[in-house]
Parts: structure tokens; sequence; C-alpha cells
């Protein structure tokens, strides 16, 4: 198998364990905040509030001067994996 294949796998597991623990939050958020025992680990579920800045409004409320000014571009290296054949 080659390193394409590797990693081609390695990021479909990554995809389905980030699924399964994403159900797992979803259980502990359900029960409330509040913290949990388990075994070898335990779990504190938070609720608290975050401020964010929303680009969209953004751009809807302020010029395009602005939104230059306040943008950073910076360059980016990715690798991009697609099954084949399918």
């Amino acid at each position: 198998m080659n390193i394409i294949d590797n990693l081609g796998i390695i990021n479909q597991q990554i995809k389905e364990l980030e699924a399964t623990a994403r159900k797992l939050k979803a259980e502990l958020i359900a029960r409330g905040v509040g913290e949990y025992q388990g075994v070898n680990f335990m779990a504190e579920v938070q609720h608290y509030d975050r401020a964010t800045i929303s680009p969209d409004l953004v751009r809807e409320l302020a010029d395009e001067a602005f939104v230059s000014s306040v943008t950073q571009v910076k360059a980016v290296d990715a690798v991009v994996v697609k099954r084949v054949g399918l």
C-alpha cells in the first residue's frame, strides 16, 4: 500500500472517529452540566457564552476599505485526498 492510500485510510478513520465523538458528546450534553466519571477518564459538561464575529455581518455593515484593513491573507499548503473509482 502506498502513502496516498495510507493517508486516505487514516483520513476515513478520523472522520468515523470524529462522528462517534460527536455522538458521545451529544449524549453527555443531553445529561446536562456537570462532571461525569468513567473508569479511566472524567468528562465535564460546561455551558457558557462565546462571542464571535460574523464575517457576513462585517461585510454587510462595514465598507470594503475597513474589511480589507482587517483581513489577513496567508499562504496555505494543503493535501486533499479523494477516493478514486466511486
